[in-house]
């Protein structure tokens, strides 16, 4: 028998409101998944960007003691400017680090009316030629050791830290979405199946009358698919509405600009959406193709 695409759509549209209960809930929780899915991938691109982003940034911060004498800072001046590890350094004096600091209290004038800017230890800021945790902690070291300095603070460390911990929350979110898709197409596999045995008479008719099993299999494939794509659709709209918000959350807020790489623009979100439809569309039609074809095959 030959497909009509006016039966295809008659009958695709029959089969979806015949159970809208099960539809609904079907649609629901492929949003769920895919909607974790995308907040997933919105996190490890977020990550790349993160690490594209600081590769080349500050690798450490040597502190001086707020009273440091200023042969003191002459002293690391020249150690930083001698050492065949380092690239660059940058000396950030006790007015530069005031202006951070009420950069980072200014929601707190309680605290900024307390500080005075020689209060406050100047800093090193250090770039390496190699960027080497291992060779940057035993150049730390020794910088610790020359008077006036307080401490070092490997920036390396801490974003390595953060990536750990992202890297962490995404492979949850994954095993989250694995669960809830395989929940979906548990649902979607039983939504098929009702739809298949409240027209069991009517496709044993046309098996009888020469039907396919193809021509029987597609009509429920495409609810299934159209399911899918469905849910995939609120999820996109989930993420983009996601990456809004961390967007709209670290917008002209200093304290939190460490986190603006995790903010992407239209076009990746974009990427990501278009994954979420494709993976919908898959996880849809697989499952109302499995369900059809054992129902078939029985």
């Amino acid at each position: 028998m030959a497909l009509r695409i006016d039966y295809l759509a008659k009958e695709t549209g029959n089969n979806l409101v015949r159970n809208p209960t099960l539809t609904v809930a079907t649609v629901l929780t492929v949003a769920v998944s895919l909607a974790l899915l995308g907040a997933s991938l919105l996190i490890q691109r977020g990550v790349d960007h993160f690490n594209t982003r600081y590769k080349d940034d500050v690798e450490f911060i040597v502190w001086m003691t707020a009273d440091a004498p200023q042969e003191n800072v002459d002293a690391v001046k020249g150690f930083l400017d001698e050492s065949l590890v380092v690239r660059s350094s940058n000396y950030v004096n006790h007015e530069a680090t005031f202006a951070e600091f009420q950069t980072y209290y200014a929601d707190q004038p309680e605290v900024l009316d307390l500080v005075d800017p020689n209060d406050l230890p100047t800093s090193f800021r250090v770039v390496p030629e190699v960027p080497d945790l291992a060779l940057i902690r035993s150049l730390g070291q020794e910088i610790e050791a020359l008077p006036g300095v307080s401490q070092v603070s490997y920036a390396e460390e801490y974003i390595k830290q953060l990536n750990d911990m992202t890297n962490s929350a995404s492979r949850v979110m994954i095993v989250a979405a694995v669960l809830s898709a395989v929940a979906s197409g548990l649902l979607m596999y039983n939504t098929i199946r009702t739809g298949l045995f409240a027209r069991r008479r009517e496709i044993e008719v046309m098996r009888l009358v020469g039907a396919t099993k193809w021509f029987i299999r597609i009509p429920f494939m495409l609810e299934g698919l159209l399911q899918g794509l469905i849910g995939a659709v609120f999820s996109g709209i989930a993420v983009f509405g996601l990456n809004k918000l961390i967007a709209s959350s670290v917008s002209g807020r200093e304290n939190l600009k460490l986190f603006s790489s995790f903010a992407l623009d239209n076009g990746q979100v974009a990427v990501v959406a278009v994954i979420l439809l494709l993976v919908g569309a898959a996880l849809g039609s697989l499952g109302a193709g499995i369900a059809v074809t054992r129902y078939l095959d029985a």
